[in-house]
């Protein structure tokens, strides 16, 4: 558990993925704007401020979501991170995350991160703007 307590949930990338990259420009299209969501690199000064060492020391886990003063990794991050989402997405993510299909969700999780700089382009390409933190 990390000290600072931050209001609002981040969505953390590895900033060198390009499945990383497509990751949050999906959050951008499903998410619910009221939901506050944020994103910042595991590289960047936010992550060191706020995520333990392990979670932003190679290799990284991918995509870490910090809210409510925890960070999660996996598919606890994927439950969390579905809770920013717009219907039908919300609904999606919270079958994927259930207990019948929770097993299921972390093995292809854990297959698609091992691989995702052999499948996708390291090249990541993030916006900017307020919802950016670096």
């Amino acid at each position: 558990m990390v000290s600072e307590a931050v209001s609002d949930p981040i969505l953390f990338y590895d900033g060198v993925c390009g499945l990383c990259s497509r990751a949050v420009q999906q959050c951008l299209t499903w998410g619910d704007e009221t939901s506050g969501l944020h994103f910042a690199p595991l590289q960047g000064e936010t992550a060191a401020k706020l995520l333990p060492v392990e979670l932003r020391t190679p290799p990284l886990q991918s995509l870490v979501v910090y809210a409510e003063g925890e960070a999660c990794t996996e598919v606890e991050a994927l439950s969390r991170l579905g809770k920013t989402l717009q219907a039908p997405y919300k609904q999606l993510t919270q079958l994927a995350c259930s207990s019948v299909l929770k097993p299921l969700t972390r093995w292809t999780y854990r297959r698609i991160a091992a691989n995702r700089h052999r499948i996708f382009s390291d090249r990541c390409v993030v916006g900017t703007g307020a919802r950016f933190l670096n």
